[in-house]
């Protein structure tokens, strides 16, 4: 059974990519190029996790995943954000904000599936999906 994905990134050829690898490790993505455009995609489909980047122009990751976390509804969705700032600073804004995880770039398709994972299955193993 494949996992759904929602990979929310505004570089149009590293979205598609990330699609591309996530499936060959059975996860089905579902690719946004922007806040709204998750948004959107949340309306008709719910992920088991979304994959975040951070530094997105009109609305940010972080505007995104606050505004996720505050919702009944996806609340419950766990977050990976991303960043190509490695640091400690952008880790705990991250958290902060209600990501779940943190994972910064570049990162290779392995770790990235097993951040994943995991984090799927910690909310399954605590009875939250």
């Amino acid at each position: 059974m494949k996992k759904n994905l929602l990979v929310v990134d505004d570089f149009d050829s590293l979205r598609e990519i990330l699609g591309t690898l996530m499936a060959s490790f059975g996860w089905k993505a579902a690719l946004s190029k922007n806040a709204q455009d998750a948004l959107a995609q949340l309306d008709h489909e719910s992920p088991a996790v979304i994959l975040l980047d951070m530094r997105m122009a009109i609305m940010s990751g972080f505007e995104l995943a606050r505004m996720l976390k505050q919702h009944s509804v996806y609340r419950n969705i766990p977050i990976l954000g991303t960043s190509a700032d490695p640091s400690t600073t952008m880790r705990r804004r991250c958290l902060a904000v209600g990501c779940d995880d943190f994972i910064s770039k570049p990162f290779t398709a392995v770790a990235l599936h097993q951040r994943l994972t995991f984090l799927v299955s910690a909310l399954q193993a605590a009875g939250i999906r």
